[in-house]
């Protein structure tokens, strides 16, 4: 077992823009749109006016104000992003945490090289940081501040939200039981948006992302049939039932009702995912839960979580209402 996880707190701009608000900047045709529409799900982003500092300050203030006694005991706060580069040089993330009350010996540090897969991948190291007694926090989240981060060609369309996802190595709550890992790394110059070129990786995604669940099962010692539920990256929703309707997985089973709410907010979305379930109550006593993510690279990365209570993790959102958006 790798560790425990404590609390999740959600951060979510309630600044919303539409595909058809997004779809200029973006230089979507009319056909472009209804296939990110009609096809993979999209409809709503967010976006926090500003900084990166400017999603991440009230996400860190909302985890401050509910765990205010657990700040002098943790030891490491962990920041995982998808874009290598994320602030000048000269303003470095601690600062944040000096801000928001954090002991002056916690110890900050990022992890990206698994992109938009590293908030999963970032957890085994994250728990094998901290002794009994300690605790570390996972941030995750960044902004779609230009055009070619915002989009991906023919795949998905960023959006903006951050999570903090307190981890222990003891406790009684959600226990994170094992982590698998799968690469390509003959895709480690793919660039995402690459200009209407045809990308070679699309071209052997989903070839790649299914080997990889199968290997995580194994892995894992589960079966399609063990898990209640699989929360993955909200790439789209296509892709996602294409891969079920091949692993033989009921499409009820992986949740995707937060890509029409939220579209593909980088590294957050499992998190995002396992936090709705949570707040809606649909988690049983003894379920197991695999998180799933994959990032340019290419690197798939996956979590098995057993949850004994079900839906036991605190979880803690600055939105009266969350998820916020009704699906029909």
């Amino acid at each position: 077992m790798l560790g425990h996880i404590e609390s999740l707190t959600v951060y979510i701009p309630e600044v919303r823009k539409s595909l058809a608000e997004v779809a200029p900047a973006l230089q979507l045709s009319p056909l472009d749109i209804r296939m990110f529409s009609r096809f993979y799900g999209l409809a709503n982003f967010p976006r926090q006016p500003g900084s990166l500092d400017d999603l991440l300050r009230p996400l860190l203030t909302l985890f401050t104000d509910n765990h205010a006694d657990l700040l002098p005991h943790i030891k490491h706060v962990v920041h995982t992003h998808t874009l290598p580069g994320i602030r000048p040089f000269d303003r470095p993330g601690k600062n944040l945490l000096n801000e928001a009350g954090f002991a002056d010996d916690t110890h900050f540090t990022s992890l990206t090289m698994g992109h938009c897969a590293t908030s999963l991948s970032a957890v085994e190291y994250v728990c094998s940081r901290i002794k009994a007694g300690e605790y570390a926090l996972l941030l995750v989240g960044e902004k779609a501040f230009h055009p070619k981060v915002e989009l991906i060609d023919d795949t998905t369309i960023m959006g903006e939200a951050a999570c903090a996802v307190l981890l222990s190595r003891s406790g009684e709550r959600c226990k994170v039981t094992a982590r698998y890992s799968m690469q390509a790394g003959e895709f480690s110059q793919h660039r995402g948006n690459e200009s209407g070129k045809e990308s070679r990786f699309a071209s052997v995604y989903f070839s790649f992302i299914a080997s990889a669940m199968r290997n995580a099962l194994e892995h894992f010692g589960q079966t399609v049939s063990s898990l209640a539920w699989i929360a993955p990256h909200n790439v789209n929703l296509s892709s996602w039932q294409k891969l079920a309707d091949e692993l033989n997985i009921p499409r009820q089973k992986i949740f995707l009702e937060n890509v029409p709410r939220y579209g593909h907010c980088f590294g957050a979305d499992p998190y995002l995912n396992l936090a709705t379930l949570i707040r809606q109550k649909r988690l049983s006593p003894n379920n197991i839960v695999m998180l799933a993510s994959v990032g340019m690279g290419a690197t798939f990365s996956s979590l098995l979580l057993e949850l004994s209570a079900g839906n036991e993790i605190p979880v803690f959102c600055n939105l009266k209402q969350f998820p916020d958006i009704k699906q029909d």
